[in-house]
């Protein structure tokens, strides 16, 4: 009989270096499940990246040789020891990988709490590995009961409560480090996928003095800058013409650097204050930006307290969430007994 495991880290267990390390771009994730050997022990995989958790999900006769398996897959990959790779992550089988799904499709486990990204991250994570038809019957009921169970839970809860994302929490570092009046403040967003589209939506409530968007799609970014009200920078201008911002918000899924310190150091007006909030998975900007005078570097993992803060107010919905999880785990795992027992019946 096959079981349900994950290898998981996130924002508690590793640093954001170690993820951007194991992270996958989707060409690169692709090369990754399709070169998997035909004598493997794992039957089934998905894949799930975001800027805050690296996740494997597979299916597995014997889910603890399959974790060692996988971890030097991914040591042998990613060209790095396996021992700094089996370090960074964490193996849950049976029950507890059920239960892992569907806390994180609900937002639980999330940084923020309740953020809505996560569940358009797993349902594309998902798509891509049935697309690639590394999914059969046990990994498509998990994660489409998964996603069902993080709509149900936002329904029937306060979780998804007041539109709180990465994103967001951004936007309140950005009006903090401006004490909350961004009246004369020039902002670029660089990225205009989901991460720099939420950022926006926010940012234009606030009333800056002026928003730039820049986007490797021009046209999008044109489109998108006219919806907006918002002045339109071409991408291959942006490193160029960042002397003109007080903030630069990049939100892009390149695999590589998109700002480094000497790109800055080129640029950028000497005396002149530059706060960099850097929300693209992977990073998006060299962290040595950081070290540069007068630049401020803020990235994911430094939005820890303000997303701490949002969850310190919200404790007493997390009961709620968490007993409509553990219906929905008991209802998987009586699917799972049923489809055992008709299998060792043929």
């Amino acid at each position: 009989m096959f079981h349900v495991g994950v290898l998981t880290t996130d924002f508690r267990v590793s640093s954001m270096r170690m993820r951007d390390t194991l992270y996958f771009e989707k060409d690169r994730l692709a090369g990754f499940i399709n070169g998997m050997p035909a004598e493997t022990p794992v039957r089934e995989i998905v894949v799930l990246c975001t800027c805050n958790r690296i996740e494997i999900y597979y299916v597995a006769e014997d889910t603890a040789a399959a974790a060692v398996w996988l971890i030097q897959c991914l040591a042998d990959f990613h060209q790095i020891p396996e021992t700094l790779v089996r370090s960074a992550l964490v193996n849950h089988c049976c029950a507890n990988a059920v239960r892992h799904i569907f806390r994180v499709a609900s937002g639980v486990e999330s940084m923020v709490f309740g953020e809505h990204e996560i569940l358009g991250q797993i349902r594309d994570a998902y798509f891509f590995s049935r697309k690639h038809a590394k999914t059969n019957s046990c990994l498509n009921r998990l994660f489409q009961q998964a996603i069902a169970t993080g709509k149900k839970v936002r329904h029937l809860t306060g979780a998804a409560k007041g539109s709180i994302s990465v994103s967001s929490i951004a936007i309140e570092e950005l009006l903090d480090n401006n004490n909350g009046n961004v009246d004369n403040v020039t902002i670029l967003i660089v990225g205009l996928g989901t991460m720099g589209l939420r950022a926006l939506k926010r940012i234009v409530q606030c009333k800056p003095k002026n928003i730039s968007v820049c986007n490797r799609d021009d046209k999008r970014a044109v489109m998108i800058s006219r919806r907006f009200n918002a002045q339109h920078l071409p991408y291959s201008e942006f490193r160029s013409g960042i002397s003109d911002y007080d903030c630069v918000i990049l939100a892009t899924s390149s695999n590589e650097y998109i700002l480094s310190p000497e790109q800055l150091l080129q640029y950028t007006k000497q005396g002149k204050q530059l706060l960099v909030i850097d929300i693209g998975a992977p990073r998006n900007a060299d962290p040595e930006i950081g070290v540069i005078d007068g630049v401020k570097l803020i990235c994911v993992d430094d939005l820890k307290a303000t997303a701490e803060r949002h969850l310190s107010e919200r404790t007493h919905e997390i009961g709620d969430c968490e007993a409509i999880i553990e219906e929905q785990v008991a209802e998987f795992t009586r699917w799972y007994l049923f489809r055992k027992e008709c299998t060792c019946s043929e």
